[in-house]
């Protein structure tokens, strides 16, 4: 059977061990927030609300368990985004007690004020970090001016000014957690593209470059994997996408080089498998990088392999004298032992030979197919 073959070949490797390694450092650092923040969320929203988190967190730990990275960072994006929206909650309700607070302070016109200015004074209070964040520069100068305005006049002029100021301020804290909210739905949006991105970056075959290599990569892919946990743990929009695109972009300055590595480890398999398959074998590469593999063999068996880059697609020419069911029986011979070099051959056309009419040869991860 003697005339032109095309088929696939890859390189088979399993990306899942590497993604859930992944997963499992990000559900440490959500277990390590849990374990800052949840005496804050069980004191301003009850040992309810800490349990919810705890169990968002759990079906984490459930998709490490079955193996499943996929619904595995689903539920850790989901997980993030009850965090964020619990601690807001947290917040709210710790100033609305802080509001209650000073109502009932309104009595005393130098109590109020007093409130007022420890309320803007306090440089570590959740509220003063919120609307550092989510006031314009601006808003932010008119309440200290409004503020600093304040303290003078008769105490009932200094009441109704605090009163005032309260309002304000309430409406500003409104005003920056309506802007944050948005933002949170910003980022819960943007998870898919930065599980998207790992993804495709955790499906690159990095253990095929060298030791060098797979220690620049490895270091490069731990900095954007921190900045990612930092963006979604701080509701950085811009900063969440900036880290797609660079995850993105790692993977697409990696995958030449993969491919590269691919296409040399395909050569070498292809060449053990046809000598040990009993050939003789010369092997060039064309000008366009095509590698072509000429074998013979005893006493009329002849092969011409030649794998292309930037493609899986691998053309064959068997010649066996017009042999149809020695020339099928080659083919998967070699088959066979490129699965066992690590390459599993796909043949999507056999030409004009019938694998169907003679027993096929099977291996684990090897797939034939026929067409007649």
């Amino acid at each position: 059977m003697s005339g032109p073959k095309r088929g696939t070949w890859r390189i088979a490797y399993d990306p899942v061990p590497g993604r859930l390694a992944d997963l499992s450092d990000f559900a440490t650092k959500q277990e390590a927030w849990l374990e800052r923040q949840g005496a804050f969320l069980e004191r301003y929203l009850g040992r309810q609300a800490l349990a919810e988190a705890e169990q968002a967190h759990g079906l984490v730990l459930e998709c490490l368990e079955d193996g499943d990275p996929d619904a595995g960072f689903d539920a850790y994006g989901a997980a993030w985004a009850l965090f964020n929206a619990l601690h807001r909650d947290a917040r709210e309700a710790r100033r609305r007690r802080i509001l209650e607070a000073q109502e009932r302070q309104r009595h005393a016109a130098s109590e109020l004020l007093a409130a007022c200015r420890q309320a803007w004074a306090e440089a570590e209070d959740e509220n003063q970090r919120l609307l550092s964040r989510w006031l314009e520069p601006g808003e932010r100068a008119c309440l200290a001016s409004a503020l600093n305005a304040a303290a003078a006049g008769s105490a009932e002029e200094v009441q109704n000014k605090s009163r005032a100021w309260q309002a304000d301020f309430g409406r500003a804290l409104d005003l920056a957690g309506r802007r944050a909210g948005e933002n949170a739905r910003a980022v819960r949006a943007a998870v898919p593209d930065l599980r998207s991105a790992v993804q495709a970056l955790g499906g690159l075959n990095i253990p095929l470059l060298s030791e060098d290599e797979q220690k620049r990569f490895a270091g490069t892919k731990a900095r954007l994997e921190q900045t990612a946990e930092a963006a979604l743990a701080q509701e950085d929009l811009a900063g969440l996408r900036s880290t797609v695109r660079h995850i993105r972009n790692l993977a697409a300055e990696y995958e030449p080089r993969i491919r590269s590595a691919e296409l040399r480890k395909a050569a070498e398999a292809w060449r053990a498998a046809l000598v040990t398959c009993g050939y003789a074998v010369a092997c060039r590469e064309e000008r366009d990088g095509t590698l072509v593999l000429e074998a013979s063999g005893f006493p009329t068996r002849t092969v011409s392999v030649q794998v292309r880059p930037g493609t899986e697609e691998v053309l064959l020419n068997v010649g066996r004298q017009h042999d149809h069911t020695r020339c099928v029986r080659d083919v998967q011979e070699l088959q066979a032992e490129l699965g066992r070099q690590g390459v599993a051959l796909t043949m999507t056309d056999w030409g004009r030979g019938n694998p169907g009419s003679v027993l096929q040869h099977s291996d684990a991860g090897l797939s034939v197919g026929s067409r007649g």
